[in-house]
């Protein structure tokens, strides 16, 4: 049976893996963009999760796993690898599309941070996750405005 602290290493490098599918998800949407707008945004995400993988990264190599404060028990009943499913979007995705998927991603980002912040012990591993999640937030918040004012301005 794997340790929390090795549970954990795999959970953080599915997070890395995520993040590295969240960067190719926007650089390609940016591509498809039809506003010029939409493109520099979905770039400046795509940047983002590149600096969210590095942070992982130097996270892991510094030794974050040792610093989780629970038992495998109280892990597993948290289940958090539940935060980190694939949101699948077909090539044909209209711009809608895009936009409720990439905020789901960012919703489901923000949420895993967060409780990975909550179970870290020490303050500077902690302060990745926190950032992250706001970080992932505020993404999160920016592409629902995009949304709300492209698709629901009846509301």
């Amino acid at each position: 049976m794997p340790t929390v602290q090795q549970s954990f290493e795999k959970l953080i490098s599915l997070a890395i893996q995520r993040e590295e599918e969240s960067f190719s998800f926007y650089a390609d949407a940016a591509k498809r963009a039809e506003l010029a707008s939409s493109g520099k945004l979905l770039n400046e995400l795509a940047k983002q999760e590149v600096i969210h993988k590095e942070k992982l990264m130097k996270a892991l190599k510094g030794g974050v796993c040792e610093t989780f404060g629970c038992t495998l028990q109280e892990m597993k009943k948290m289940d958090l690898s539940h935060y980190l499913l694939e949101i699948p979007l077909t090539s044909s995705a209209t711009p809608q599309e895009v936009l409720i998927v990439a905020i789901k991603r960012e919703d489901a980002a923000h949420s895993f941070y967060k409780a990975l912040s909550e179970l870290t012990a020490e303050a500077p591993h902690r302060a990745v996750f926190e950032t992250l999640a706001k970080e992932e937030g505020l993404h999160k918040d920016r592409l629902q405005k995009i949304y709300d004012e492209k698709f629901q301005q009846w509301m």
